[in-house]
């Protein structure tokens, strides 16, 4: 193993080693994050050779996204790590019609948005280092009847839920973006499926927001292989719209419009059972969507606001946080939490993106410059 080598910009760069030794393998890897941190990423092939290295790239940027379904379009950003400010790049990057749930990969290889209006699925490379969005060759792919969530399963898989046939179809990614539908890989849901996530390697929950209030439970077998968990679809409260994981908990947003709720779940890593949590569903003022850090935070647009709760890590209980509610914008729609630093809301209602710095306790503060703008109503925003 060479001297580390000190990296100071996005980009290709050379690794040396004196004297090159001809037929020795190259394993390169990030032995530490820049402060302020940032999660850089190592891009290159495998080289056997007698000389210097030179397709190796590190990228350190982060980017968000965001699926504006008013004008068709998706917005990329890039994060400053230390203020947390959104610099667009470019200019919004034309989608199929009604875009409404936008997911991407790791590697920060591809990103693909669910178009609801014309039924198919938008895929996109990613520049590694600006983040800039270029159409993959056959886009946009064939989906089912109102494909309204993703899940990116590690690069190699995507689902898509299928909120007007009631099911979760499952294509394989190939190496340059492109979809193709797994053979028997579609799988019956509950009422109207709204969101999709992956918990660990190996479970899928979908919130059914169609009418039957319920979430539907998947262990995952192989590629694009799922099996129903025993006791699935377990009920919800109503309309569950959002999926958030906490630790070993998982919650749903209910955003019921006489008796809006958060469902609280423990759920067995194992076998992927869902026991609902004491006291669940909870009364919250979910307008929309929710999400959580790691430190145990979940957060909740309503209206116009942004709500907080601690997680309890041992009942799974949600207290409210102090200073909350916060403002982010008319019908704050969907959140992204990017580092566990920065948090995101689309303003559906606004046509912007407001942003906040997250602190020890979960308080949000303002970030400089926020609200950022944004395409004709922002549904849904993702980070990497």
């Amino acid at each position: 193993m060479g001297p580390p080598l000190q990296i100071i910009s996005n980009g290709p760069f050379t690794a040396t080693e004196s004297p090159p030794t001809a037929g020795k393998w190259l394993v390169a890897r990030i032995s530490q994050q820049p402060s302020p941190y940032q999660s850089c990423l190592l891009r290159y092939s495998v080289n056997v050779q007698a000389g210097n290295v030179t397709d190796i790239e590190v990228g350190c940027s982060q980017f968000v996204y965001v699926a504006n379904a008013g004008d068709n379009t998706v917005s990329a950003y890039t994060v400053d790590p230390a203020s947390g400010a959104l610099a667009a790049v470019g200019t919004p990057v034309k989608t199929g019609m009604s875009p409404h749930a936008i997911c991407e990969t790791w590697d920060r290889t591809f990103v693909f948005v669910a178009n609801e209006g014309s039924n198919d699925i938008s895929a996109f490379a990613i520049d590694f280092v600006s983040g800039a969005l270029t159409p993959v060759p056959g886009s946009p792919f064939p989906a089912g009847t109102d494909p309204r969530a993703l899940g990116c399963d590690d690069g190699a898989v995507l689902y898509v839920a299928n909120a007007g046939t009631d099911t979760v179809s499952a294509y394989n990614v190939d190496s340059a973006g492109a979809l193709t539908p797994i053979s028997s890989g579609t799988f019956a849901t509950g009422k109207g499926p709204s969101s999709v996530l992956q918990m660990g390697p190996q479970i899928l929950f979908v919130a059914n927001n169609g009418g039957s209030d319920d979430i539907s439970a998947f262990m995952i077998g192989g590629p694009g292989v799922l099996y129903p968990v025993s006791g699935s679809p377990f009920p919800a409260g109503g309309n569950p719209l959002s999926l958030a994981v906490a630790w070993t908990f998982l919650y749903s947003a209910n955003p019921d419009a006489t008796s809006p709720s958060i469902s609280g779940f423990s759920v067995d890593i194992a076998t992927g059972v869902l026991s609902p949590l004491s006291g669940s569903p909870f009364p919250v003022p979910v307008s929309h969507n929710i999400a959580t850090d790691n430190a145990m935070h979940l957060y909740v647009t309503s209206g116009a606001n942004v709500l907080g709760y601690g997680v309890d890590a041992t009942t799974g209980a949600l207290t409210p946080l102090p200073g909350f509610p916060v403002f982010a914008g008319t019908n704050a729609y969907s959140i992204t939490i990017e580092n566990e630093q920065f948090l995101y809301v689309a303003d559906d209602g606004a046509a912007n993106v407001a942003a906040f710095r997250i602190d020890a306790t979960g308080s949000l503060t303002p970030i400089a410059s926020s609200p950022f703008a944004a395409g004709s109503h922002p549904e849904s925003i993702a980070t990497f």
